[in-house]
């Protein structure tokens, strides 16, 4: 390669273990309404288990024991959120190659840990086709396994298909996520409008206003795993948060403006996407623009926190006035069939089946982010560390992973129950925080303000939040293994 010439040299940045970012200005701010949609994304996939499942599965068993962990759990989503976005609007690049400007190794890392985190993904998909079975009741004659893998398998064919055929890959979850984030919040809140859950109202947010926990003397300490889930999970969690990073890339947040969207090989044109991302001067419409960009950030990820945080509230409150009288709760092929009480009370027959529908969306769509999201985390990885995987483009390399993770899906559905496989990816996802927080914190405030201008560098309050809330990571980590080992 020949060398490069001064001039072209002024117009890099070194940062990192990676090669120099290319230099340009930051893009002007386009507008809230333009510039939404990873939220929304964000909190359509946030409902997927913690919400759908776990939650509820926890307030049914044990009542007021834990509900009081709900908003703290939610609340401490936002400073993870805002510290993966940040990254990534300041330099266009995903986080995986932010983790490989830090270390090779430390990307190696957490590359192993994410494959490990989503090695049972397929438990989405299942999790979902069991209120598709129950409400169609076909195959006949099946059993509730059989039932449940064969709509898991028709549902992974659909969903492959939008991501093959749409022109934008973005642009279809983006409309999918939407729907789906509407039509739960729309059900949702005509559920509780019942006059036997609304009677529960002083009991159920008496608990949920009171930050504290204890294990009940009814406590079955197999449920240790799935306490950590609903922890992790109160939001997205672990990888999840993760994946935020590579929607507002696509949607051409910041920096992330110069960086091309993944298009489907059959309808789609193909867009540049650069191996590596861009850093800016030290100018006044520079600065100006940035801050406006970081601004509405908060309020995309406010957007997404708070849905996700109005979802899980009233799956919660469902499951106090319905299922904890009952002590009913989520188990085994019929995962989401004991909450289809919540909209049976509302409108009979007809609310079970829409309720069914909405769990399969619920659940599918998460399993379709995973994919999405967890091919672009690859291929983000492969495109960052090895010099060969750069001869490909990275849209080649993305699909080549969709359809990896999708044979994985297939084959892991037919080795256990939804619910275990959701658990263990669970768990992996929440210590995969204690890592990658602190992670952040140094790219954030120490590596990118030492060659970006200083105004980059976040405010020492949010440094306070983001280290306290990594610190509160690494203790239940840290609890958590010493219970299980």
């Amino acid at each position: 390669m020949a060398a490069k010439n001064p001039a072209e040299k002024a117009k890099e940045v070194a940062l990192g273990a990676l090669a120099p970012l290319k230099v340009a200005k930051v893009p002007p701010f386009i507008g809230t309404w333009a510039a939404m949609g990873a939220g929304l994304i964000w909190a359509s996939m946030a409902q997927g288990s913690g919400e759908l499942i776990w939650w509820p599965y926890m307030t049914a068993k044990y009542g007021a024991a834990f509900i009081g962990l709900l908003l703290p759990a939610c609340i401490m989503q936002y400073f993870v959120n805002q510290e993966i976005n940040r990254y990534t609007a300041t330099t266009g690049e995903g986080l995986f190659q932010g983790f490989a400007r830090l270390h090779k190794v430390f990307a190696w890392a957490m590359w192993i840990m994410m494959i490990v985190s989503f090695a049972w993904f397929g438990g989405y998909l299942s999790g979902g086709a069991t209120g598709l079975f129950e409400l169609t009741g076909f195959p006949p004659g099946w059993s509730p396994r059989a039932g449940t893998l064969f709509w898991s398998y028709l549902m992974m064919v659909v969903y492959l298909a939008a991501l093959v055929f749409g022109r934008v890959v973005y642009k279809v979850i983006e409309r999918f996520m939407e729907v789906v984030v509407v039509v739960c919040i729309v059900g949702l809140v005509a559920a509780v409008a019942r006059p036997e859950v609304l009677r529960t109202a002083g009991s159920y947010f008496a608990a949920y206003f009171t930050p504290i926990f204890y294990f009940p003397a009814e406590w079955d300490p197999a449920d240790t795993s799935k306490l950590l889930t609903c922890i992790c999970f109160a939001g997205m969690g672990g990888f999840f948060n993760v994946m935020y990073s590579y929607w507002i890339r696509d949607k051409g947040i910041g920096m992330a403006a110069h960086v091309g969207r993944i298009t489907s090989p059959i309808t789609g044109e193909p867009e540049a996407i650069p191996e590596v991302g861009y850093a800016f001067e030290d100018t006044t419409e520079n600065k100006k623009n940035y801050l406006e960009w970081i601004k509405y950030l908060r309020i995309d990820n406010l957007v997404a926190v708070g849905l996700n945080l109005l979802t899980v509230t009233l799956m919660c409150w469902l499951a106090w006035a319905l299922l904890l009288p009952a002590r009913a709760y989520p188990t085994g092929w019929k995962l989401v069939v004991t909450q289809s009480r919540f909209f049976e009370v509302a409108w009979g027959p007809i609310g079970r089946a829409i309720w069914f529908l909405i769990a399969a969306a619920f659940l599918g769509d998460t399993w379709l982010g995973i994919t999405d999201s967890c091919a672009r985390m690859h291929a983000d990885f492969f495109y960052s560390v090895f010099a060969w995987a750069r001869k490909y483009t990275f849209r080649s390399l993305y699909y080549v992973f969709v359809a990896i993770l999708t044979v994985i899906s297939a084959i892991t559905m037919l080795l256990a129950k939804p619910g275990p496989l959701l658990v263990l990816g669970g768990v992996f996802n929440f210590i995969s925080m204690a890592i990658y927080c602190p992670a952040l914190i140094y790219m954030n405030y120490v590596m990118i303000p030492k060659k970006f201008p200083k105004w980059t560098r976040p405010t020492n309050w949010a440094l306070a939040l983001i280290s306290i809330v990594s610190a509160i990571y690494l203790i239940l980590s840290i609890w958590y293994l010493t219970v299980i080992f």
